[in-house]
């Protein structure tokens, strides 16, 4: 089979997948890191602001390709770096610049479907959805990793950091004596709640840009079935193994609780595109999806059920028993 990269232009287009023409690509990379810079250094007046500075770089890497995502986020870093400092121009790097052109680059790979005898091709394939979420839980594992390292070389002193953060914050004064909020546990829970934070935002903001440039026609690939989302099985064999190892003492059970969590977010994604998918055609369907997104983000359990799902459709195949049982086939 083809291995992926860049492909041919499509029909009518004069530009290969994943490049346009390099001035405008500058253009628009140096106009979306400015952008994305602002977003970023206003998160001091406005917060929520700092959870959108990846989606400027989206919509340059989706719509202009990857040469526009890198240079977006080049300026963007020497911008923060020029006004904010080293420190936050690293964060942002790390945390949005490089995942986000990673992102653009792995979505824009293609592969031709058949080739005839005369040597064209019948079709392009484009980089599945699930290999790309796989990958991208990968890096939220790593960077949780990151910041465990950061806030400190070993278990006792990266316990004893989180523990004057959570002094220094709110938290204490809502519960002065540690019951509810103790600093062990959130401790222990901190790395797996900053890898699925990062990964939400991230994929969300990813999403939001795919959404905008498809809408606006300047989509360098098709909008993928994201009903079709189907992780490989390999990091199934991943997610058992960091679970496993979340149990182990020290810095490395933190670290694994960290890329446990990101893998089972991934799987609550594809749990959720088999409900999607198998829903499609039953009565209020809507309601029924968005009371099930309600209690995703209020119980806990809810979450997990669905990742369950997401983990068994490889042996239950929901979604090819919903296809051979003939509910109406369409895109959401």
């Amino acid at each position: 089979m083809p291995s992926w990269g860049r492909s041919d232009p499509p029909p009518n287009r004069s530009e290969e997948p994943g490049q346009r023409q390099m001035p405008i690509a500058f253009i628009i990379g140096v106009g979306s890191g400015i952008v994305s810079a602002a977003l970023f250094a206003s998160a001091a007046i406005t917060p929520i602001l700092l959870y959108l500075a990846p989606l400027p770089l989206g919509l340059a890497g989706l719509g202009w390709g990857a040469s526009a995502v890198a240079i977006a986020g080049l300026v963007a870093t020497l911008l923060i770096a020029l006004v904010l400092g080293p420190d936050p121009a690293g964060a942002f790097a790390l945390s949005a610049g490089m995942p986000i052109t990673l992102f653009t680059y792995l979505a824009l790979l293609s592969r031709p479907i058949a080739v005839q005898a005369d040597g064209t091709k019948a079709g392009i394939e484009f980089y599945p959805p699930g290999r790309l979420l796989g990958w991208a839980s990968i890096l939220a594992g790593v960077l949780a990793a990151a910041m465990i390292l950061y806030l400190g070389p070993d278990a006792e002193t990266y316990k004893s950091e989180v523990g004057k953060l959570v002094d220094a914050s709110a938290l204490k004064q809502v519960d002065p004596e540690g019951k509810i909020f103790n600093a062990e546990v959130i401790a222990r829970a901190l790395p797996a709640a900053f890898a699925i934070i990062w990964l939400s935002v991230t994929l969300f903001n990813f999403w939001l840009a795919g959404v905008i440039v498809n809408a606006s026609g300047h989509a360098m690939r098709p909008w993928p079935r994201l009903d079709r989302l189907d992780l490989p099985n390999a990091f199934f064999i991943v997610f058992t193994v960091a679970l496993i190892g979340s149990f182990l003492p020290g810095l490395l059970g933190l670290m694994a609780t960290g890329l446990s969590g990101a893998l089972l977010f991934a799987y609550v994604l594809q749990g959720l595109a088999v409900l999607h998918a198998y829903t499609r055609g039953f009565a209020y369907r809507s309601l029924l999806l968005g009371g099930l997104y309600l209690g995703i983000v209020l119980i806990g359990w809810v979450a997990i059920a669905v990742a369950i799902l997401g983990l068994a459709e490889p042996m239950l195949r929901l979604r090819e028993r919903a296809t051979l049982g003939g509910l109406p086939p369409g895109t959401e």
